[in-house]
Order: structure tokens, then C-alpha cells, then sequence
């Protein structure tokens, strides 16, 4: 069978662009969506479970995609570098499907250990009601959750945007069905809940291979693994690690500040994944349109396009999200999740940079080196348990949320500095740069506003900050002729559109 797959690189800088919004609104916009199911579904759950319940959840969830991410093991990264690595359909279905049978070589090796031990082991992560039994359902769901992350990330890759549409949208809306009739019909607690994702993940898995069985083959040796290991492992490393901070966080937060306030953090975490959703839709589209044209002579100039654009629109975004944390809060949780809003800036911003990094960071993926992003993990996950460590006792889960936000900043910083080492490229970073620094000052602003003013003050901070970093974004970041071709590319975005 023969699979077409749309290529970017043949098109103009204009179209390009285009391409890289539509896919980011499409396919990367679902995906978001499907990895911020817990966003959607706060509102229900926040205000269906207790503080503590709620607090609990939120742990499981952050556990259970930790776990996904240790059974993965960087093999995502490692097929979406060497699927564009071979021209032919034979040799990208072999890729894809060694990898495949190792990660199921994976889970049937180590699930049913995993599955004994979590009766002993969970009393130890959380106190919290029925936790062996919701750790064991949790650990249920790992296998099904890399089916469909293999087959997610398979169909984004390919730019196969309808299957990935089905993928992402539908999982979300069938669990969010079944959710409202577990709650409002069965009064569910933390295991119901948590039955239900299951229960969705399920049918999910089975779907997502169905919809990419063209690509897959029954492997006949094991001729592409090892290149795949030797690329995947750094990659795994560094993917635990990213996703060992947010398990810290609720983690330092439980153990030092109680459940209460593992709750509230939770709250506080969903309004700022507001943020995760531009930042998941554009790193989704990001990935297959970076590697698809970094051969074109013009490639620079068209990563230099982005970096500006994304790098205004999300920072102005921070802001935003800011000025309306404390009534999106209180509308969506209710009042007993109040100052929940105090934790947003930095858990927003953090995010930002992170997103910042991954098109300054490029480099490394072209250059092949993939170890070079331990290093930037590394820095991390270091800079990110030192200033929670020091920040914790002055700040409560403030300086819980600044440590993980601190963190993100020195990953982007050493991400970017190790990529030009690797692969250079004529980035023009000044203007992004001290962008960052005034939405940064803005945002600390914005705490102290808090500790005098309240609420009220932090929405006035943002909103004044916001005026001055949309003029600051488009005079001092923009060249007089971007800023003459981005008009005229918003005005051609409605007939591409439509042609597209």
C-alpha cells in the first residue's frame, strides 16, 4: 500500500508558515486538546471530588504519564528522526515497526512485576484512600497509553490529519461522556475515575493501531533497533526526567505543605496548562515541519520566521492567561480553590520557555546528537530540585511553582547554547531575548502585586504589562519588512485556507 504524505519543503517561506499554522490549528490543536483532557474535564472533577480528592487525582494522572513516558523510552524521538532518514515505504515501515515490537517486548516484561509491587509501594507515595488499588489501575494503563502514543505520534508524523483528528478529538469526547455519567449518575470517586480513562484507553489503543496497521509489518529481524536504541536512550533519559518535575512537584507539595494544598497546586496547575495547549499544538506541528525542509537553502530564514512569531504571540500569552487566573479559578473550581491563581505566572511562563527552546534547540536533532539534550535535562531537573529546595519554606508552593519554572529557563538556555555548538544557525535571538526578560519582570511584578494588592492587583499588573509587551513585541522583535510580510500574510490566510 502506498501512503502519501504532504511535504512543506517545495513550498515559499509564506506558505510555509501557513502550512505550520494550519497543521499547529488541526492536528497539533487536537493533540493539545487530547493532552490537556485533565483542563477539560477540571471544572467537573474539581468540583465533584473534595480538595484532597482532587489533589490525589491529579497525582495518579501525573504518575500514570510518567510511567508511559519510562516504558516509551525516547523510541518516539528515535522513529520521527530516522522515518524522514529513508525515502522508501519499506524501510520507514521497518523502522517503525521494530519499534513497535520492542516497546511491547517492554510492557510484557515488565507488567506483571510492576503490577505485584504496587500494592506495597503505593502507601508510600500518598495517603490517600483505596491508593494500592487506584496505583494498580493506574499501572494498567500504561500499555495502552504508548499504543496510543505510538499511533498518535505515527499519524502526525505521517500528516495524516482526519486519523489523527479521530484519534485525539474522539478519545477526548468519549471520555469526557462517560465521565459526566460516571459523576453524575454513579457518584464516582478516585478509582471510578480513574476506571473510566482505562476503560477509554482501551478502545483508544486498539483503534489507533487499526488506523496505522498500513504502516506496520511483522518484523523479519532487528536491522534498524540498535540505531534506534543509540538514539532513543539519551532521549529517554531526558524524557524521564522532564517528566519526573511535575511528579516532584506534587510530590514536595504533599509531603511538606499537605493535601489541602496538593489541591489547590492542582488547580493552580490546570489554569496554567491554559498555556499547554498553544504550546502542545505548536510543538506537535513543530516536529514533522522543522525536520521536512532543514535541507532547503532558505531553511533559516524560515526557522527565524517562527522563532519571532511564536515567540510574541506565546509571551504576550503568559500575560494574558495571568490577568484572568483568579476569576478562572473561581468560576471553574469553585471558591475553595481560592488563590490557587498565585501559582500561574510561573508555571505559564516556564512553559513558554520551554516551547522557546525546542525551536532554538533544533540544532541538536539535525545534528543527530541526541545525548547533547542530557545536558540541557540535566540542568533542569538540577536547577529545578535546588530552588525548590531553597524556595519551599519562604514561599510555600509558590516557590514550588518557581523552582519548576526556573528549571525550564536553564534547560531552554543550555538547550540553545549546545544546539549552535552542534549545528549552527544564523539565529537573530536580541529581540526574543530581552522580550522574555520584560515579561519575566512583568511577571514577578505580578506576584508582589499579589502579596499587596491581591487578586485585583496581579489582573492590573497583566493587563498594563500586556499593552506594553504586544508594542514591544512587534516594534523592537520584528524588522519593519517582517512586520510588512506578516501583515500580508495574515491577509492571505483566509484563501489559503480555504484552498487548503
Amino acid at each position: 500500500m502506498t501512503v502519501k504524505i504532504d511535504d512543506p519543503a517545495g513550498l515559499t517561506l509564506s506558505k510555509r508558515l501557513g502550512f505550520l499554522a494550519k497543521d499547529s490549528l488541526l492536528y497539533g490543536g487536537a493533540g493539545a486538546i487530547s493532552k490537556a483532557f485533565a483542563l477539560i474535564t477540571f471544572p467537573l472533577l474539581a468540583r465533584h471530588l473534595s480538595v484532597e480528592e482532587y489533589g490525589a487525582l491529579d497525582f495518579f494522572t501525573v504518575l500514570g504519564a510518567f510511567l508511559t513516558i519510562m516504558v516509551v523510552f525516547g523510541q518516539d524521538s528515535a522513529v520521527a528522526r530516522y522515518f524522514y532518514e529513508f525515502e522508501d515505504a519499506p524501510a520507514r515501515r521497518r523502522v517503525i515497526s521494530e519499534s513497535l515490537a520492542f516497546q511491547v517486548g517492554i510492557i510484557v516484561l515488565l507488567l506483571p512485576p510492576t503490577l505485584f509491587l504496587a500494592g506495597r509501594v503505593a502507601p508510600g507515595l500518598i495517603e490517600t484512600p483505596e491508593s494500592a488499588r487506584v496505583l494498580r489501575l493506574v499501572v494498567l494503563q500504561v500499555p495502552f497509553l504508548v499504543l496510543i502514543n505510538f499511533a498518535q505520534n505515527l499519524l502526525k508524523w505521517t500528516f495524516q490529519r482526519r486519523a489523527y483528528l479521530l484519534m485525539s478529538l474522539g478519545m477526548t469526547g468519549v471520555t469526557l461522556v462517560l465521565l459526566l455519567i460516571g459523576v453524575l449518575m454513579f457518584d464516582v470517586g478516585v478509582p471510578g475515575i480513574i476506571t473510566i480513562y482505562l476503560m477509554t484507553q482501551v478502545a483508544f489503543g486498539a483503534l489507533g493501531i487499526w488506523l496505522v496497521r498500513s504502516w506496520l509489518r511483522r518484523p523479519d529481524g532487528w536491522r534498524v533497533l540498535g540505531d534506534l536504541l543509540r538514539y532513543a536512550v539519551p532521549f529517554g533519559v531526558i524524557c524521564a526526567a522532564g517528566a519526573a518535575v511535575p511528579a516532584l512537584e506534587r510530590s514536595v507539595i504533599s509531603e511538606f505543605l499537605g493535601s489541602t494544598q496538593l489541591g489547590i497546586y492542582a488547580a493552580g496547575a490546570k489554569i496554567g496548562m491554559l498555556m499547554a495547549l498553544p504550546v502542545q499544538a505548536f510543538q506537535v506541528a513543530w516536529g514533522p515541519f522543522s525536520l521536512s525542509i532543514f535541507r532547503e537553502a532558505d531553511a533559516s530564514e524560515t526557522y527565524n520566521a517562527v522563532l519571532k512569531g511564536f515567540s510574541v504571540a506565546i509571551l504576550v500569552g503568559v500575560l494574558a492567561l495571568v490577568a484572568v487566573a483568579e476569576p478562572a479559578v473561581r468560576l471553574l473550581a469553585s471558591d475553595r480553590y481560592a488563590g490557587a491563581s498565585v501559582v500561574v505566572f510561573a508555571l505559564a511562563f516556564g512553559l513558554a520557555v520551554e516551547a522557546v527552546g525546542w525551536i532554538t534547540g533544533i540544532g541538536i536533532t539535525l545534528s543527530k546528537k541526541s545525548y547533547l539534550n542530557l545536558y540541557s535535562y540535566l540542568a533542569f531537573l538540577g536547577v529545578s530540585v535546588a530552588a525548590m529546595a531553597l524556595l519551599l519554606q519562604p514561599l510555600g508552593m509558590v516557590g514550588v511553582a518557581w523552582g519548576a519554572a526556573l528549571g525550564r529557563l536553564a534547560k531552554a538556555l543550555v538547550e540553545t547554547w549546545l544546539a549552535q555548538r552542534a549545528h549552527p544557525l544564523d539565529w537573530h535571538l536580541a529581540g526574543v531575548g530581552w522580550l522574555a526578560v520584560l515579561v519575566l519582570g512583568l511577571g514577578l511584578l505580578s506576584n508582589l502585586a499579589h502579596v499587596r494588592w491581591g487578586p485585583l492587583g496581579v489582573s492590573a499588573t497583566a493587563v498594563v504589562g500586556l499593552v506594553v509587551v504586544i508594542a514591544v513585541g512587534w516594534w523592537g522583535v520584528f524588522t519593519a519588512d517582517e512586520r510588512t510580510k506578516l501583515l500580508a500574510l495574515v491577509g492571505a490566510a483566509r484563501p489559503l485556507g480555504r484552498g487548503a
